[in-house]
Formats: C-alpha cells, structure tokens, sequence
C-alpha cells in the first residue's frame, strides 16, 4: 500500500511539471531570447530559486550526503560550500551586467567583443562540458527513481524515463518553464528536507545524543578541519574561477529582468545554499549510526526519508528530490541547446532563419542533445570520464577574456584567442595526462594550475604588444548597455590619444 501511495504521488508530481511546461509552451515565444532566457523577465526570487535548484543537483543533496558517509566527516561542506561563497563573488562581478546583455551565450558575448575565432574555439569546450554533465545527471537520477519504483524499474530504465520527462517540459517551455520547476522543486527540498533532518535528530532523542552516538562511530565526523589545508586551498582556486565561466548558471542571471534582480537573485542563491548545506552532511553522518550497514550510500537519504516520515511527505519529498536530480539536468540541457542554435544553427547553417524555424530547431537541438549524452552515459559510461575535461578547460581557458569582456578594454582579439585556446588546451593535455596517470593531479598539480596562470600570461602579454581595440570595446559596451566598460573604454582611449600626442610631439 504504501508503495501504491508513493508511486501516485511521484505521478502526480511529474504530471505537474509537464503541465507547466505545457502552459509556457502555449505562450507567445518570440525570440531565442523568449526561450533560451525566459524573455529576459525573471525576477530575482526566480533567478535565486532557480539557480539553488540548478546547483544543489545530484552532488548538493545525495553526493554530499554519500560522500560524508563515506568519509565519516562533514569535510565535505568545503567542495559544496566554496561553490556557494563563489555565488557571492560572482554577483559582484556580474550580477549587474548580465541581465543588460543582448546575447544568449558565453561564445556569442566573446565574439561580440573579440571575434569569431575567439567564439569558434569556445565552442567546443561548453558542448563537452554539456555532454559529460548531462551523463551524470540522468545516472544519478536513475538511481532514484528506480529506487522510488521499488527496483519495478532498472537504474537504466528509470535514466531514460527521467531524461525523457525533463525533456519533454524543457522543449515545451524553455527557459520560462525550467526556472518555475525548478523553483517549486528548490522550495519543497528545502523545507522538506530540513523537516527530514529535525525529524532524524528527534529519532536520536535530540542534538546531544546524536552527536554523541556519531562521534563514537566516527571521532572526526565533525571537524571541519580535518581536511589538509592544502587541499581546501585547492577547492578555492579551482571552484571560484568555475562557477564564472558556467554559462548553465550564468544564463538565469542572464534572464533577469534587471540588473538589481540579476544581483540580487544571485546574492539570495548563496545565502540558501548556505542554509540548505548542513542538510546533506547531517544526514550523512546520522546515516552513519542509522544505516552503517547500507551497500549504496547514495541511498541514505531516500531511505530516511521512506522510513521517519508520513507517507505522503516521504512521497512528495522524494519525488521532488528525483525532480532536483534532474533539475540540473534541465539547465544544462537548455544551456547546450542554446549553444547548438545560436553558436552553430544560426551562425552557420541558417542565419535567416525565421522564428518558427528557431522554435522548431531549439526543441530538436533539446531533444537530441538528451539522446546524445544519455546513450553515452548508458552504451559507453566510460566515456564520461573521458570528456569532463571540458569543465576545467573553461576555467583554464575561458575565465581570462570572458572577464575581460566587461572589466579590461585593453584586452585584444589575437590575446583571447591565443589565451582562450592555449589556456584550454594545455588544461586538458594535463588532464588527460593524470587520467593515464591515475590521479587527479599530474606531478601534484591540478589541471588548472597549469591552465589558468599560462591563459593570464599570454592574455595580457598579447594585449600589451598590440596596438589596443578600443573601438571593438566601445562597441560591445554601448551594444549591451554597459555603462561601466563604456566609461573606462572612453577613459583609455582618451589617455592613449594625450600619450600618442606626447610621443609624436617628442
């Protein structure tokens, strides 16, 4: 009976989100802008909401509470908490100037600014970055809901039904219907789930007994700082540069409706996830005590979730937990799509597409980006491993002249292209080397420690050599309205025009 409750609540649920995406996808879409960034009217409660949903994902909720278990401390915090402090640097930086931007994507922006080679060779690092994430998600979203299902379905089977239902409302809806699901799926985790975590401590008899009978079984398991210094200072370089350049992220600030919700939005996201965080590791490590025996940890949290709470809230929860397991899924998905279209399809196929033809090749771009990266995940899930690299090589390569773009008009288009691609490239030869390797740090550096630092020398070195582009500055600034780069822009052209006088008149 209780199976029959919980099966009829997950299909409920899942026919709720398909009807959002059924309401957006019978509004007027106009534009790539309507679909890809939700005509660039979110507010910043969606724009929040949506990007904690997008964040938390198969690695904020079951990996952090499997990776605690497994190591039997809450070190853990540090990997998911670093990426929510780099919320905080990334609304600085560009909460306010994103929303004001014409483009869709990251590679568009770079060739705004620079030029088209600079795009070409970003290209195929976002759509590897895509491929391998999408993989993970449908694996992981798999493992639940078959577990939901009670093993009636495979983890393979319930990885194609999964992928197919957040397709299906990512087609439908776009941008719009992505940020609504995912900001109901973000506000019933995390009550939810908090709600499941009072309820475990009570099963304990309260906060001093919980830790005490933990600590028995795990002495370190919450010490913080029993994690080498070295290795948190690693996280720090390596997330911070990450979350800049993660055009899935990046694109719901995009689609705010202002600088001040773009910010804002982006602001509250970190300060959610921070309130959202003890949750993974506390059930982490309560499972360490409550299910020491269990053969998948990723399980704990369903499984406490079916075992303390009423059926029906167990229900809901856990169908919003698959949903969150996906929603990173359908953030990606769009993200990818919109790379195809606006980077590929438009720019070199059919510049005079109609908007119909951009409609209908977006939801096809959707669809067989799904079919692409689950058949990788599931005919050859090696080869996951084998494209991740995309993910550090946007930060050894990307991160440089994507700031730039709104921080330095100095910068020149031979320097972001010789940068970008030498950045990247010498990322992922240091990448595949540790693969071969067997280690994540080839000669004891990560992969971004050779990229990045290589990326910030030739970019500034090229630029300095050359005479500067202020003009292609200009432009880009007054085009995307951005105020800040169209003064300093104007600044640096009148400071090189008094110094070009002054040598001339020597």
């Amino acid at each position: 009976m209780v199976q029959v409750i919980l099966v009829g609540i997950v299909m409920i649920y899942i026919v709720a989100m398909l009807g959002i995406g059924y309401f957006f996808h019978k509004k007027d879409m106009n534009s790539l802008q309507d679909y890809f960034l939700a005509g660039k009217g979110a507010g910043w409660y969606l724009v929040a909401m949506s990007f904690f949903a997008t964040a938390i994902g198969a690695g904020g909720t079951i990996g952090l509470t499997a990776s605690t278990f497994s190591e039997q401390s809450i070190t853990a915090f540090w990997s998911y908490g670093i990426s929510l402090g780099s919320a905080f640097v990334v609304a600085v930086l560009l909460g306010h100037k994103l929303p004001k931007t014409k483009n869709i994507t990251i590679p568009s922006m770079l060739e705004d600014r620079y030029d088209e080679k600079t795009r070409v060779v970003a290209i195929p690092f976002y759509l590897l970055r895509f491929i391998s994430t999408l993989g993970a998600q449908w694996l992981a979203a798999g493992t639940i809901i078959s577990f939901l299902f009670a093993d009636l379905l495979t983890v393979t089977q319930a990885a194609v039904i999964g992928a197919i239902i957040i397709t299906t409302y990512t087609a439908m809806g776009g941008m719009s219907a992505v940020m609504w699901t995912d900001f109901i799926q973000g506000v019933i985790l995390f009550i939810g789930l908090w709600i499941l975590t009072v309820f475990g401590i009570t099963q304990f008899g309260g906060w001093s007994t919980m830790t005490t009978e933990v600590t028995a079984v795990a002495p370190d398991a919450f010490n913080l700082f029993s994690m080498e210094w070295t290795l948190i200072a690693g996280y720090i370089v390596t997330l911070v540069p990450t979350l800049l350049v993660r055009q899935g992220y990046l694109q719901r600030i995009m689609s705010a409706r202002s600088g001040r919700d773009g910010f804002i939005g982006t602001v509250l996201n970190g300060v959610i996830g921070f309130a959202f965080i003890p949750i993974p590791l506390l059930i982490g490590v309560m499972g360490l005590v409550m299910y020491s025996d269990i053969a998948d940890p990723q399980l704990i949290m369903p499984q406490m979730a079916l075992d303390i709470l009423p059926t029906w809230l167990a229900g809901i929860l856990l169908a919003a937990l698959a949903a969150a397991v996906m929603s990173s899924g359908d953030s990606f998905l769009l993200s990818g799509s919109s790379n195809i279209v606006d980077d590929i399809y438009l720019r070199y196929m059919n510049p005079e597409a109609t908007n119909e033809q951009q409609q209908l090749i977006s939801r096809i771009a959707v669809i067989g980006l799904m079919v692409f990266s689950l058949a990788l995940a599931l005919v050859v899930p090696g080869i996951i491993d084998l494209i991740v690299f995309g993910a550090v090589a946007l930060s050894g390569g990307v991160l440089v002249p994507w700031l730039a773009v709104f921080y330095w008009p100095r910068g020149t288009a031979d320097a972001a292209f010789w940068s970008l691609a030498i950045g990247a490239g010498t990322t992922v030869i240091w990448w595949w080397a540790g693969y071969f390797a067997d280690t994540a740090e080839y000669m004891g550096l990560h992969p971004v420690f050779v990229g990045l630092p290589l990326s910030i020398i030739l970019f500034f070195a090229i630029s300095f050599v050359q005479e500067p582009e202020y003009e292609e500055a200009l432009e880009t600034a007054r085009k995307h309205n951005l105020e800040s780069l169209e003064k300093r822009t104007l600044k640096a052209m009148d400071d090189h025009q008094k110094k070009t006088r002054t040598v001339s008149d020597d």
